[in-house]
C-alpha cells in the first residue's frame, strides 16, 4: 500500500511501495479531492476508508493512505468537518507558555496554510486560541495555561495534553506517570526537547561588575554575601530579587548555583513570579541582583560566570546551544503514552522541525538549528585547556588539536551522553537525526567533517584517548544509520579522540552533568 504522510513543513512526501496494486472498491465508493493545506498537492480517487486519522482512497496507481488532519477534503462522501476537530490544553512553565508557545501554534497553523481565528485571554489567565482552515472550517481548540511548577501535575492528572516545563521532570515526579501506567516520561517519544535557554544573573547597566563566580552568585543569593564591594563593586547594598518556588528557573538556579555551597535563598529576596518583570525590577534598581532567562534579559545586563582559573563563560547564544554555557538549560513539552489528540501530535512533531527554528529564535530563545564558530571565536577554551594541562603530554595534545582545528569550523552540535552511560542523550538522538539530514542534502558538499571525542580526566590518559576516539566512532554509526541508505559520503567523515584535554572550561562539572563526556563536530575545508 502506498502511503503519503505531511513532512513538517507543510509539504507532502510521497513514497511508494515497491509492489502496487489495485484494491477492492467498495460500491459506495464516492470520487474526493484531497488538497494539502499549502496547496502544493491534489489528489483525487474514490474514498475507502475514513478511521478517524486517516483517508484511504483508491487511484490509478493503487491504494494511497493519507492523513486526514494534514489536506481538505472536497466531495460528497467526506466525512463531516466537526470529526477532524482537535481539543486540548497545554500546561505548565510561563517562561514557554508566556510568549513561545503561542507563538509555535501560530506557525503551526500557518504550515497548514490555516490561520489564528481568535486570540482570547480567559478569565483564568490561560490563553485560548482557535485555529480555522481558509473556508472558515475549525480546525482545532488550543489552550495554552501557564503555570509554573504545575506541568506535570497537570499532565498527571489528565487536565492536559502537553506539559511544558523548564527544567527536566524529578525522578519522584516520573515514577508517578510510571505507577500511573502513563508511560516513562524520560524516554524521547515523551520528553521532547522544545529549545534551549540560559538561566542569567542580571544587574542594572549602571553596575560596574561583570563577571562574578558560582559561589559569589551563592554567597549572594543566601545573604551571606551583602554589600557589592566584597565583589568588586560600589560601597552598596545588595538587593536581591528572585523567582517563586516552583518556578522551573529558580529550581535550575538552586540545583546548579545554591547546592554548590549547600544553602538556601534568603527569605529576604524579592520574590516576583516572571522572568520579564523580574529584569525590569533589576534593571531600575542600580544595586539589584537577579535571575531570569535569556528571552527576558530584556534592559537588564547578564553577567559572566568565573570560573576557579579565571577564564569567563559569557552567556552567548553559542555558548548556550553548545550548552557550554555553566547555566545553559533545556526547555521541554513532556507527553504521556496516552493517545494524543491529532493537531496534538501533529504540533509536537512541527516543533521539532527545521521550520520552528525560526519561530524559538524570533521569539528570543536559542534554537536547535546547527550554526558555526571559528577556531578563532574557540580561544578561551583553549587557554583553558593550556591551563589545565597536568603535564607536557596534555600540553602536547593541546598543540596537536589546535593545529588540526585552526583553520575548521566548530559546530554548535555537541553530542552528550546519558549520565552513567555510553547510550547518547535524548537531544544528542534528535541532533545525530539533524546532522545525518544536513549530510543526505549536501549541506557540507566539499567539507571534511570532523568527529571530535573527549572524556574525563578519570583513568589513564591513553586508555581515555582511545574511549574518546570509540565514542566518536559510535556517533558516526548514529549518523549512518539515522540517514537513508547510500545517501552520505562516508570518505568525507574522520573520526578523532583527543582523550582529557579539557575542552571546556576549568571544571568537568557543571550544570549537573560531566562536560567532557561528548562529541563535538567540526567542519573545515576538503583538502
Amino acid at each position: 500500500m502506498t502511503s503519503i504522510k505531511t513532512a513538517r513543513s507543510g509539504l507532502i512526501r510521497v513514497g511508494f511501495s515497491a509492489a502496487m496494486a489495485l484494491i477492492a472498491i467498495p460500491a459506495v465508493a464516492q470520487q474526493v479531492t484531497l488538497q494539502s493545506y499549502d496547496g502544493s498537492i491534489t489528489l483525487r480517487g474514490n474514498l475507502v476508508e475514513f478511521d478517524g486519522q486517516n483517508y484511504q482512497i483508491a487511484t490509478a496507481i493503487g491504494a494511497i493512505t493519507i492523513d486526514a488532519y494534514q489536506v481538505s477534503c472536497e466531495g460528497e462522501a467526506c466525512p463531516d468537518p466537526s470529526l477532524l476537530r482537535s481539543e486540548f490544553r497545554i500546561a505548565g512553565s510561563d517562561t514557554i507558555g508566556a510568549d513561545l508557545m503561542p507563538a509555535l501554534v501560530e506557525g503551526y497553523s500557518f504550515a497548514l496554510d490555516a490561520d489564528i481565528a481568535s486570540n482570547e485571554i480567559n478569565a483564568d489567565g490561560s490563553i485560548g486560541l482557535a485555529i480555522e482552515d481558509l473556508s472558515g472550517g475549525r480546525i482545532a481548540d488550543i489552550e495554552i495555561a501557564s503555570l509554573s511548577g504545575e506541568g506535570f501535575d497537570a499532565l498527571l492528572d489528565g487536565t492536559a495534553s502537553i506539559g511544558m516545563a523548564s527544567r527536566p521532570v524529578r525522578p519522584r515526579e516520573a515514577q508517578a506517570f510510571n505507577d500511573a501506567n502513563l508511560g516513562n516520561v524520560t524516554d524521547p517519544t515523551q520528553e521532547h526537547i522544545l529549545a534551549l535557554d540560559g538561566i542569567l544573573v542580571v544587574l542594572a547597566r549602571s553596575n560596574p561588575v561583570r563577571n562574578l563566580s558560582i559561589e559569589e552568585m551563592a554567597g549572594i543569593f543566601a545573604g551571606e554575601i551583602t554589600n557589592w564591594s566584597q565583589v568588586g563593586g560600589a560601597n552598596a547594598p545588595i538587593n536581591v530579587y528572585i523567582r517563586e518556588e516552583g518556578s522551573g528557573t529558580r529550581a535550575v538556579f538552586e540545583q546548579n548555583v545554591m547546592d554548590v555551597i549547600g544553602a538556601s535563598i534568603s527569605s529576604t529576596a524579592e520574590v516576583i513570579e516572571n522572568n520579564a518583570d523580574l529584569s525590569d525590577a533589576v534593571a531600575s534598581d542600580p544595586f539589584g541582583i537577579g535571575i531570569t532567562g535569556y528571552a527576558s534579559a530584556r534592559n537588564a545586563q547578564p553577567v559572566g560566570i568565573e570560573e576557579v582559573c579565571g577564564i569567563v563563560t559569557q552567556p552567548s547564544a553559542f555558548n548556550i546551544k553548545a550548552e557550554e554555557y555553566p547555566l545553559a538549560r533545556r526547555l521541554y513539552l513532556y507527553t504521556t503514552n496516552a493517545a494524543l489528540p491529532n493537531h496534538a501530535r501533529n504540533l509536537i512533531e512541527f516543533v521539532n522541525s527545521d521550520a520552528a527554528q525560526d519561530i524559538i529564535a524570533d521569539a528570543g530563545f536559542i534554537d536547535q538549528g546547527i550554526s558555526g564558530a571559528s577556531m578563532n571565536e574557540q580561544g578561551l577554551r583553549l587557554a583553558s585547556a593550556m591551563m589545565a594541562a597536568e603535564d607536557l603530554d596534555q600540553l602536547s595534545d593541546v598543540r596537536d588539536f589546535a593545529s588540526l582545528m585552526l583553520n575548521a569550523e566548530r559546530l554548535s552540535t555537541t553530542l552528550r551522553f546519558q549520565p552513567g552511560s555510553s547510550l547518547l542523550d535524548a537531544k544528542a538522538q534528535r541532533d545525530v537525526v539533524r546532522i545525518a539530514e544536513s549530510l543526505s542534502r549536501g549541506g557540507f558538499d566539499n567539507k571534511e567533517v570532523l568527529l571530535v571525542g573527549f572524556t574525563d580526566s578519570i583513568g589513564r590518559p591513553d586508555l581515555n584517548r582511545a574511549l574518546s576516539e570509540r565514542r566518536a566512532d559510535q556517533v558516526l554509526s548514529a549518523i549512518l544509520n539515522a540517514a537513508p541508505g547510500g545517501t552520505i559520503d562516508t570518505d568525507q567523515i574522520s573520526v578523532l579522540g583527543f582523550g582529557e584535554i579539557s575542552p571546556v572550561g576549568c571544571n568537568e562539572t557543571f550544570t549537573g552533568r560531566q562536560v567532557n563526556r561528548r562529541v563535538e563536530i567540526w567542519v573545515r575545508d576538503r583538502v
